[in-house]
């Protein structure tokens, strides 16, 4: 059974002054610039960044994939929910190749093996699904920012695709560490071993999913 998490995907009020934060500063697309990921001492890791992970479900985490970002936030909502998926995004595609890599190594059991496809094939999805949130979120920014205009239910249909589609991942995650259960597909060890390479992406995930939703709070 997959683990359960506080609060991670509640329903997003209306959100009719989203369109009102979104000067982007960035590019459009996930095609836009990503910092390298760097290590950042709490006292390093900027007050807005500081101040939106301490509310996700793992601040430490948040404040040391995001604060490589903080010039490209400044100080929006908008943008740090893009910042976020983008950092989930790099994470599924690390654990994409690893999970990748651990199946095609050959020392899993028959049943093992393939679980480890479906797994990759898994985390594929998700992958897809987080390409898919962080581009509508760079498109939406750039479209404010070329000054379209957006009617509110447009801006709450983009949004909530956002959050469904993150949301979405997250369960392709579960579904691949549940494939090795079994004793017959290596049982606690390749479960762990798998584990190890999805549980960083999953912990990202909520992060993102956190930060977008009281987003969504903020501007109800």
């Amino acid at each position: 059974m997959a683990p359960q998490r506080r609060g991670v995907v509640p329903m997003l009020p209306p959100l009719l002054l989203l369109v009102l934060s979104m000067s982007w500063c960035c590019g459009g697309g996930g095609s836009a610039a990503r910092p390298a990921p760097s290590s950042s001492s709490p006292d390093s890791v900027p007050g807005f960044v500081r101040s939106w992970c301490a509310a996700t479900e793992y601040p430490a985490l948040c404040d040391a994939t995001l604060a490589p970002y903080a010039a490209a936030v400044g100080s929006s909502p908008a943008r740090l929910s893009w910042a976020a998926l983008t950092v989930a995004l790099g994470g599924a595609r690390a654990a994409t190749a690893a999970v990748k890599a651990m199946a095609a190594a050959g020392h899993l059991a028959p049943l093992g093996a393939e679980a480890a496809r479906d797994c990759v094939s898994m985390l594929g999805r998700a992958e897809d699904l987080l390409r898919q949130s962080a581009d509508a979120m760079a498109r939406f920014g750039k479209e404010r920012q070329g000054g379209q205009a957006a009617s509110s239910r447009d801006v709450r249909f983009q949004v909530d695709s956002v959050q469904a589609w993150a949301s979405a991942a997250l369960t392709d995650d579960d579904m691949c560490v549940e494939g090795f259960w079994a004793e017959a597909a290596g049982g606690g060890g390749a479960r762990e071993a798998v584990r190890g390479h999805v549980v960083d992406v999953t912990h990202l995930t909520v992060n993102a999913l956190g930060i977008v939703n009281a987003m969504a709070k903020q501007m109800a």
